[in-house]
């Protein structure tokens, strides 16, 4: 038996090692696309009016990637707090490095309006990947030094349910779970007009059914993959560039504000889900090129974009007022290649093998004997 376990986990590495290109590509474009959202003045006229639904995107590969890479090693006895382990060593790194960044930005904001306590009580739960108590910093941010954490924050829960409730997450109970979950969020996005919101503790529900939705949609995809239940689908495989072409669609074009809540329904419950499963048609191989690149900058450039976006679209031009100032969008494109590089580089020569000794460590710690 501890032979078909290890068998097991040898052919579950040997597969984590190799990607799906596309999931790749789309995880590094829809992060592009939510920065030129977040700073239009940096980047008009190529603005992704829709980049908000790009979090969704994110949950449901997030979901798949994750299910592919642990539900062996689940199976086979790693336990839920392992699995977080994993998943806080992932992400805290450029989290930690964002989040500093970002309270020394918020606190120099505010720092004529009295909300030093506040800003300290903020960041303390913050480093705990806490929501902020509402405490009384300007529209109740979850995460006021870094607003765009909620997605990790949420996710990381959703993630918890996952490894602690592996056992009773049984696929007939994952359909429930998403198809309750699914109506919830056809009725909020009915009634909102649009799915952009959950970073706010007004509409901090919001948050909670975007995630539960499409990261139990992934996993639910990659158990379908395993049951050779997605044949049908995946027989017909698209070229990359059309998957490309449509998700950029469904993530810039300028929707009639009448057909938005539809059209972002339409997105989240239907051709996001289905973008995934056509793409895990596809057979994984090594990580190479534009996809490794933009695959592993997309995780940093998406949570440090508020920071140093910040800094280089409104701090910069007022500490440098005597210079001249690039136009949009190269002002945008010049500090989003910098950030890419940047990434590029703190994720190849610090993340990658910080992450690496403390999973070593992890394991060696976990070891009996």
């Amino acid at each position: 038996m501890a032979d078909v376990a290890t068998g097991r986990a040898e052919r579950t590495a040997e597969d984590r090692s190799r990607s799906f290109h596309i999931l790749d590509i789309l995880r590094g474009l829809a992060a592009i696309s939510v920065i030129t959202l977040h700073y239009p003045q940096a980047f008009a006229p190529f603005v992704a009016i829709g980049a908000y639904l790009a979090v969704d995107l994110f949950f449901v590969m997030s979901g798949f990637v994750l299910a592919r890479a642990y539900d062996v090693r689940l199976k086979d006895g790693m336990g839920g707090g392992a699995f977080i382990t994993a998943r806080l060593i992932r992400l805290y790194p450029f989290y930690l490095l964002a989040l500093a960044l970002g309270i020394v930005e918020l606190a120099y904001y505010y720092r004529n309006d009295h909300l030093a306590a506040e800003i300290m009580l903020s960041g303390i739960f913050n480093v705990a990947m806490l929501p902020s108590p509402p405490v009384g910093i300007p529209y109740q941010p979850l995460f006021p030094a870094n607003f765009v954490a909620w997605t990790l924050s949420f996710e990381l829960l959703a993630n918890a349910v996952y490894g602690f409730g592996f056992r009773f997450l049984t696929v007939e109970r994952l359909r429930k779970i998403t198809s309750i979950s699914g109506l919830v969020l056809l009725a909020l996005v009915l009634i909102r007009g649009n799915l952009n919101g959950g970073a706010y503790w007004p509409d901090a529900h919001l948050a909670a059914i975007r995630v539960t939705f499409s990261f139990f949609v992934g996993v639910l995809i990659h158990r379908a993959r395993e049951e050779g239940r997605l044949a049908a689908l995946t027989s017909v495989k698209l070229p990359q560039a059309i998957i490309i072409v449509i998700t950029i669609g469904a993530l810039g074009a300028p929707i009639p504000p009448a057909l938005r809540g539809l059209f972002d329904a339409a997105c989240v419950l239907f051709l996001f889900p289905l973008i995934v499963a056509a793409s895990a048609g596809r057979n994984p191989v090594p990580s190479r090129g534009i996809s490794a690149f933009l695959g592993e900058i997309s995780y940093p450039i998406y949570v440090l974009q508020i920071p140093v976006f910040t800094l280089g679209v409104m701090g910069l031009p007022k500490l440098l007022s005597g210079l001249p100032q690039l136009p949009a969008p190269w002002s945008g494109f010049v500090l989003l290649s910098a950030l890419c590089i940047a990434s590029w580089f703190m994720a190849a020569r610090v993340d990658i093998p910080a992450r690496r000794r403390m999973n070593a460590a992890v394991l060696r710690h976990l070891q009996p004997g």
